[in-house]
C-alpha cells in the first residue's frame, strides 16, 4: 500500500476517533418569573460549563429577544465568534482552548451571562476584560470565574 494511502487512512481513523469522543451539551435560555432574585429571571441554564476541544454546545431558545453573543475581551484569540439570534436550536463546536464569555444582548443588563471553559483557561485567563459588561456583569462573572477556579483545583488533583 502506498505511503500516501496509509497516511490518508491514518488521518481518517484519527479524525473519527476524536469526533467519536466529542460530547454535546445543552444550554437553555430561560425566563423564570418565579426566580428569587432579579438576575435569576433571565438566565442561561447552566451558566457555566467546562468542556473539551471538539465538544459542542446546543444553545436552545434563542428566540424572541434572546441571543447568544460573544463578549469582547472574553474570547480566545483565533476562536470563531458566536452570535446567535432567532434560532430555536443552534449547535456550536468549540475547538480553541480558553475562556468564552457570553451574554444575551437584550437581557445582559438583567444578568443573563454564561461562561464556558474549553480545555484549559490558560489561553486567555490573563487577558480577560470585563469592561463591556457593567457592574452586575462583573459581579456575575466574578462568581463564574470563582466556580472555574474551584473546578480547576479539583481537576488538578
Amino acid at each position: 500500500m502506498p505511503l500516501k494511502s496509509i497516511l490518508t487512512a491514518l488521518a481518517l481513523t484519527l479524525a473519527t476517533a476524536v469526533s467519536a469522543n466529542a460530547e454535546t451539551f445543552e444550554i437553555d435560555q430561560l425566563i423564570d418569573l418565579n426566580a428569587l432574585t432579579p438576575e435569576g429571571v433571565y438566565r442561561f441554564a447552566p451558566d457555566y460549563l467546562w468542556i473539551e476541544p471538539g465538544d459542542s454546545i446546543k444553545f436552545l431558545n434563542s428566540t424572541g429577544n434572546h441571543t447568544v453573543t460573544a463578549i469582547d475581551g472574553m474570547w480566545p484569540d483565533g476562536a470563531e465568534r458566536v452570535d446567535i439570534e432567532h434560532q430555536p436550536l443552534a449547535e456550536v463546536t468549540f475547538e480553541t482552548p480558553g475562556i468564552y464569555g457570553f451574554k444575551c444582548k437584550v437581557h445582559g443588563r438583567h444578568g443573563m451571562y454564561a461562561l464556558i471553559v474549553v480545555g484549559s483557561p490558560d489561553a486567555n485567563v490573563d487577558r480577560l476584560e470585563m469592561t463591556n459588561v457593567g457592574a452586575l456583569g462583573q459581579r456575575i462573572f466574578g462568581d463564574l470565574l470563582e466556580k472555574m477556579n474551584k473546578d480547576a483545583e479539583s481537576r488538578s488533583q
